[in-house]
């Protein structure tokens, strides 16, 4: 008799997970959007109990990072936690107790991750999970990523950095590489206060990475090998440029971090056009 712990990945991609969403404001029964930066946002995420036994006083923890592919624990930050008891079958919606200030350096784009320790789970994780544990949520069944983050593009190219973190005992050496296009499944867009949008049919979106900030009129590149030294991390810049987004319409850009062609993680972006404010919430 165990009890089986699981906060569910994203499609195609785990990182892309719904379960995991942010309500911004000072209401946490809101309605979820994107985080608003320099402001209280609060965090909540959906845990099941597949098991044929009980899990009382599961605890959830939240954790932000800087958009990255690959996260650690010393990478991200430590939010607070959420507590459950959960029946044989059960799946409950919990929150977060400590609210999420988000940093306006990054514009409030972050990479958000939780984790779930329970007694009694069918596979355990260490508690508290020891530094330099990598956040594998296509391993670990009790632990998702969301690590999607809403744009406002626009004609004049923007620079968004991306962080690319080594573990603590060894060199790591990746290749980041751009994927335009695709659509998200609408449980993901209803986190992001998106779930009437569709995907753009004409939008013309520019990108490109770079290892140095740069200038509006260079492209950057679509593929870019980045290597870190243990235990350090370093930035990438990427550019950004959108045009004909009609609204109501997004277009997907994801930042895909390989090592010998596997992918080991990454971010999505979702671009709307930087004028269509306040249409997200007609839209929602």
């Amino acid at each position: 008799m165990s009890a089986h712990l699981i906060i569910e990945d994203g499609q195609p991609w785990w990182w892309d997970s719904a379960a995991i969403w942010v309500v911004p404001g000072n209401d946490p029964n809101g309605a979820p959007g994107a985080p608003l930066a320099g402001a209280n946002n609060y965090l909540w995420a959906r845990v099941h109990n597949t098991g044929n036994s009980s899990s009382n006083g599961v605890r959830v923890d939240f954790y932000w990072a800087d958009p990255s592919g690959q996260i650690a624990v010393g990478v991200a930050t430590r939010i607070g936690s959420a507590f459950a008891d959960l029946a044989p079958g059960a799946t409950q919606d919990v929150l977060c107790l400590v609210p999420w200030f988000p940093v306006i350096v990054n514009g409030g784009h972050e990479c958000l991750v939780a984790v779930a320790h329970g007694p009694g789970d069918v596979n355990p994780l260490s508690d508290p999970l020891p530094t330099g544990f990598a956040f594998q949520p296509q391993h670990y069944e009790q632990i998702a990523q969301h690590n999607v983050t809403v744009v406002r593009a626009a004609r004049r190219a923007q620079l968004l950095a991306i962080s690319v973190a080594a573990l603590p005992r060894q060199d790591k050496r990746v290749l980041l590489q751009l994927e335009h296009g695709g659509e998200l499944p609408g449980a993901v867009l209803a986190t992001l206060g998106l779930e009437k949008w569709r995907p753009a049919k004409e939008a013309k979106v520019e990108a490109g990475l770079a290892h140095t900030p740069y200038c509006d009129d260079q492209q950057g590149e679509q593929k870019l090998e980045v290597a870190v030294p243990r235990g350090r991390a370093v930035p990438v810049y990427l550019s950004l440029r959108a045009s004909e987004l009609a609204s109501g319409q997004y277009a997907l850009l994801r930042v895909l971090e390989t090592i010998d062609g596997k992918v080991m993680g990454g971010v999505s972006f979702v671009l709307v056009d930087a004028v269509d404010n306040g249409k997200q919430e007609n839209a929602s």
